[in-house]
C-alpha cells in the first residue's frame, strides 16, 4: 500500500510540475509538509538540504528535472546577501558541463541591510531558490570559458542587470512567476533592507509590476492561441 502510494504520488507531482507550466498563485506548504518523504525522494537525490528550508527548496527543484541529479550543497555562511550560487571550482576544471557540483551559500548573519532567509515568507522563498536554480540551467550550458565570462560579467553593472533580469524572465518561464513576485515585493515592500539595498534590487533585478506584467502578456498570449 506504501508503495502503491508513493507510485500515485509520484505520477501526480511529476505531471503537475514537470509538465503544467500554468502559474501557480500560492504554493502553501501546509499542502507538501506530510508529502516530505516523497518529494525528498523524486528530487532530493544527491543534495544536501538543510532541514529548516528543506521543503521550500524541494518545491522549488520540482521545476527543474534538468537537476534531478545534480550534485547540489546547501550551507549557511556569512555573505553579502540572502543568497548565492555557484559552481565548485574543481566541478568547472574536471567534470562535464552536466555533471558539475554547486553551491548554495544562505547568508547566515542578520544585518540591517539584507533580508535572511528566515523571515522570507514561503512562497517568495520558492521563488527566490528558483532564480538560483535557472542560473545553474545557464552554468550547464557553458564550458569553462563561458562560465568564467559569466562570472566575470558580474563586475559591470550594466552585464549584471541584464543578465539577472534575464534570469528572472526565465524563472517566470518555468511557472514560478507569482513566487518570483512575492519575492519581490517582499523585499521591497514588507523587509526592514535599508533603502540603498532596496535601491539596488530595482536596479539590477525586475521589479514586482514589471514580473505580474510579463505573467499576464504570457496568460493572455497563451489564451490568443489556444482561441485561434
Amino acid at each position: 500500500m506504501k508503495f502503491i502510494t508513493l507510485l500515485v504520488f509520484t505520477l501526480t507531482i511529476n505531471a503537475y510540475f514537470c509538465q503544467n507550466r500554468k502559474q501557480v498563485r500560492i504554493i502553501d506548504s501546509a499542502s507538501y509538509v506530510s508529502q516530505i518523504d516523497s518529494l525528498k525522494s523524486l528530487f532530493g537525490y544527491n543534495k544536501k538540504i538543510p532541514r529548516n528550508h528543506e521543503l521550500s527548496i524541494l518545491l522549488a527543484l520540482s521545476y527543474y528535472p534538468e537537476l534531478d541529479s545534480s550534485r547540489i550543497i546547501f550551507k549557511e555562511s556569512k555573505i553579502s546577501t540572502t543568497l548565492n550560487a555557484r559552481p565548485t571550482t574543481l566541478s568547472l576544471l574536471f567534470r562535464k558541463k552536466t555533471n558539475r557540483k554547486y553551491i548554495v551559500r544562505i547568508n547566515s548573519v542578520k544585518k540591517d541591510s539584507l533580508v535572511t532567509l528566515n523571515e522570507v515568507p514561503f512562497n517568495a522563498k520558492i521563488g527566490l531558490f528558483g532564480h538560483e536554480f535557472n542560473h545553474f540551467i545557464d552554468y550547464r550550458k557553458r564550458n569553462l570559458i563561458g562560465v568564467t565570462k559569466r562570472l566575470l560579467a558580474y563586475t559591470n553593472k550594466k552585464s549584471k542587470e541584464r543578465f539577472e533580469k534575464k534570469i528572472d524572465s526565465l524563472t517566470i518561464k518555468r511557472g514560478l512567476g507569482w513566487q518570483l513576485y512575492d519575492w519581490s515585493f517582499y523585499v521591497l515592500h514588507k523587509s526592514d533592507a535599508k533603502l540603498e539595498y532596496k535601491k539596488f534590487k530595482r536596479m539590477i533585478y525586475l521589479e514586482p509590476k514589471e514580473i505580474s506584467a510579463i505573467i499576464k502578456k504570457k496568460k493572455k498570449a497563451k489564451r490568443t492561441k489556444q482561441g485561434s
